[in-house]
């Protein structure tokens, strides 16, 4: 299995403000879908408890390993909890 590189229980986001970047954390418990779908592709999303794979509310990444070199991408290029997990194979990563 690869790394996992989002933790349970508290993430961080940068946003940018007049003041200079803010960080934003949440924090909590959060329901983790792990799709192993080849040696070389794994997706990983999350979202709030109870939040159904077919809502746009998970944040996903795309993990994968190609000649020993591991690389994460996100879903729509950033870390918003705005796909639907039902969708992970057809969404656009950077």
């Amino acid at each position: 299995m690869l790394p996992t590189t989002i933790e349970d229980r508290e993430f961080q986001k940068f946003e940018d403000s007049p003041e200079g970047p803010i960080v934003r954390t949440q924090s909590g418990n959060f329901a983790k879908r792990i799709d192993e779908t080849s040696a070389s592709v794994n997706y990983i999303g999350i979202a709030k408890i109870g939040s159904s794979n077919a809502d746009p509310v998970w944040q996903i990444q795309k993990i994968t390993v190609v000649s020993k070199i591991t690389s994460t991408f996100w879903a729509d290029g950033d870390d918003n909890f705005d796909n639907v997990w039902n969708n992970r194979a057809s969404l656009t990563y950077l």
